[in-house]
């Protein structure tokens, strides 16, 4: 089982590549914004003492029983739904634009996915907003 803390170190690992993506791979960034949430939500619930996770219907279905994960399960399964389109299906641009892409993925899911997780593993990590190359 992994731990809070490794969960933790992944996200913030995660998260440090989004600054580094540039704006034109926004399939990408919301790709990358999709799995450093993944790793929050998985400290959370490893606070929880939850068993670890094994895929992502595991996970969901977590997210779907745990009234505490309430606020985070409104905002990461819109995530996952993005991710997976921007994956699979040709021309991300129908689904992210690239100027959009800070509103529309951070501000609307990341962060406060990340806010929630913060308050649920009792630690304020001062997460600084994400600086998006151009």
């Amino acid at each position: 089982m992994s731990s809070k803390q490794q969960h933790i170190d992944q996200w913030m690992h995660n998260r440090s590549l989004l600054g580094l993506l540039p704006r034109t791979h926004h399939d990408w960034i919301a790709t990358v914004a999709f799995y450093t949430a993944l790793h929050a939500v998985d400290a959370a619930i490893a606070v929880q003492g939850t068993d670890d996770i094994t895929d992502h219907g595991h996970r969901k279905h977590i997210l779907i029983k745990t009234n505490s994960l309430l606020q985070i399960r409104r905002h990461f399964l819109p995530l996952y739904d993005i991710s997976r389109k921007v994956r699979y299906m040709a021309d991300p641009s129908t689904w992210i634009l690239p100027d959009r892409i800070e509103q529309d993925v951070l501000r609307a899911f990341l962060y406060p996915i990340e806010k929630s997780v913060c308050g649920l593993i009792g630690q304020n990590l001062n997460l600084p907003l994400v600086a998006l190359q151009n």
